[in-house]
Order: C-alpha cells, then structure tokens, then sequence
C-alpha cells in the first residue's frame, strides 16, 4: 500500500493544494487548520478534488475544502498506518472485509485489493453518496447505507455535525446541535452482514455506537472474527476497550507500534495520551485463526509491510 502519487481534476485544483499545504503549516488548532480548507474552498469554488492513488487501490477522491481528509491523508500521510499493516497482515486468510462506519471510503479502496469481498456501511447520506462515489464501480464492493447497532431493521435519527462529516453520529448518543442536521436512517447488525462461519476483519468506526455494534457481533467473534475499533482519547474510562475485556475470552491489542496485549483498561489508558485522537485496537477471541494469521504477519515485517 505504499506506492502513492496524487492527481487533480484541474489545474486550479494543483494551485488550491499547494497553497493549502503550504497554510496548513501555519496552523496551530484543529479550528484554523479546517477554516483554511473551507476558506480556499470558497475562493477557488467546491469542484477541487484531488484523488489519491496508493497501490493497486481504487483512486481515492479527496475534495480540496474537506479540512478532515486534506488534513490527515494528505498533509499528514500516511494516514492510520497501522490499520493498513493489519490489512495487508490479514490478506489471504480470510475472504471477507467489513468497513462500519465507512466514511467516504478510504478503508474500503483500500482493502479492495486484498480481499474478496468488501461490505462498507455508511448511516450519513451525503456521506454514503461520496461513498458511492469512490467504491460503486469497484466489483468486489457491497455498499449499505445503514447505522450499525444490535439489532437490524429499525430506525433511528443520525446527526450530522455541521463542521465535521467525520463526528457523524446516532442522536441518542448526543443531542443534535442548532446546526447539525439530523436525519432517519435504518440500522444493520454486523451478524446479518457476515454471513455464518466466515472469519470476516471487521473494521468499527461508529462515533459512540460502538458497544452497540458489538452486541450485534456477538456470533461473527464467535466464529473468529477480528475487529479493528476505536477507544478515544477523551474516554479515561476506556468504555469500549471495558466492554470488551468483560468477556474473558476476547484479547484486546494495540496495533500503533506493533501487537501488543492490553490485558486491562489500566495499560490501554496509559497507550492514550492525546485527548484529541481515536486509538486504534484490535479485539478477537483468543482462539481466533484469523488473529493468529495477523499476529504472524505483524512478526514478519515484509508481509506485513
């Protein structure tokens, strides 16, 4: 997943990037870094796209004035490095790749590639349509536009955050503010995506939905599945990565600097020491064969990458 190069649907477009690399530089918040990307957004109009191109990958499209996806896959690549080890550590030992939570699809033309079958979910709907921008003519691709949670075929209102597609969440979780714009969307159980008996790499990216997806999971790990998660660095209470440790077979590890056990909330609260930032975890039950196979990819850097 390494070889990378950029391309723009304009010269302008080129002109936009370079300028905002270079104010992004000037930046000292998380605020002025995404009001520079919105603000050339309006001197140079909203058609500026780069599409970045990283391996055998689908072109992955990035719109200029998008202060999330300038930011951290452009400015500050690679982006999440060490979901893209456990990706390529897991290729080849199971068929089935699922991204919850999939944004505008960065993860899922990512692992395009590398497995089979790729099922991304998405609740936001102009988010899921920029999803279906960048992976709908991709063949081994299955999008939904759903919520992940417990159970599948409700409904339930999802908040869009005005400044952020990437703080999506479910109302329940947190009220909707005066400019958030909230919407009805159904809700998908990660059992009814992966189908009985396949040892499916779960990636869960749900903005506070998280133990309620993993409710609905409860037979996919029970078949082996491994899932990559998020615990935030603004939870001293590791609430996610608590839940999980309650069941005494499942193993949680850190993937930042390599597999590394966390056998308790103490140790994965000392791992987060930036209020700002989702760490990421795996979790699979101990006598899982598809965390085995990552585990020796992560012990053979070539493999691994």
């Amino acid at each position: 997943m390494n070889e990378r190069h950029l391309t723009f649907s304009s010269r302008a477009a080129r002109l936009q990037y370079m300028l905002l690399m270079g104010l992004f530089r000037l930046a000292v918040t998380r605020g002025l870094y995404g009001r520079f990307a919105r603000g050339l957004g309006r001197v140079f109009g909203p058609d500026g796209t780069v599409f970045l191109h990283e391996g055998g990958a689908p072109p992955y499209r990035i719109a200029l004035n998008d202060g999330y996806w300038t930011r951290f896959a452009l400015y500050r690549a690679p982006y999440e490095p060490e979901v893209a080890r456990v990706l390529t550590a897991a290729s080849g030992a199971t068929p089935l790749f699922c991204d919850l939570g999939a944004n505008k699809g960065f993860w899922t033309t990512r692992a395009a590639p590398l497995f089979e079958q790729v099922i991304a979910v998405e609740a936001s709907a102009a988010t899921f349509a920029e999803l279906s921008g960048n992976a709908r003519d991709v063949p081994n691709v299955t999008l939904h536009r759903a919520a992940i949670h417990a159970r599948s075929g409700e409904e339930m209102r999802f908040v869009n955050t005005h400044l952020s597609h990437a703080s999506a969440r479910l109302e329940a979780d947190l009220p909707a503010g005066g400019q958030d714009r909230v919407e009805t969307v159904g809700t998908r159980a990660v059992d009814d995506l992966v189908p009985e008996g396949v040892t499916a790499l779960i990636k869960l990216d749900v903005e506070g939905a998280e133990i309620a997806a993993i409710e609905g999971a409860a037979r996919a790990l029970t078949d082996g599945a491994v899932l990559i998660y998020e615990d935030h660095g603004n939870d001293p209470a590791c609430t996610v990565s608590a839940h999980l440790l309650s069941d005494p077979d499942i193993r949680l590890y850190s993937i930042e600097t390599g597999l590394i056990p966390m056998p308790d909330v103490a140790t994965i609260r000392a791992c987060k020491t930036d209020a700002y930032k989702g760490y990421n975890f795996l979790a699979a039950r101990a006598d899982s064969k598809l965390l085995a196979r990552i585990m020796q990819g992560f012990a053979n850097p070539a493999r691994s990458g």
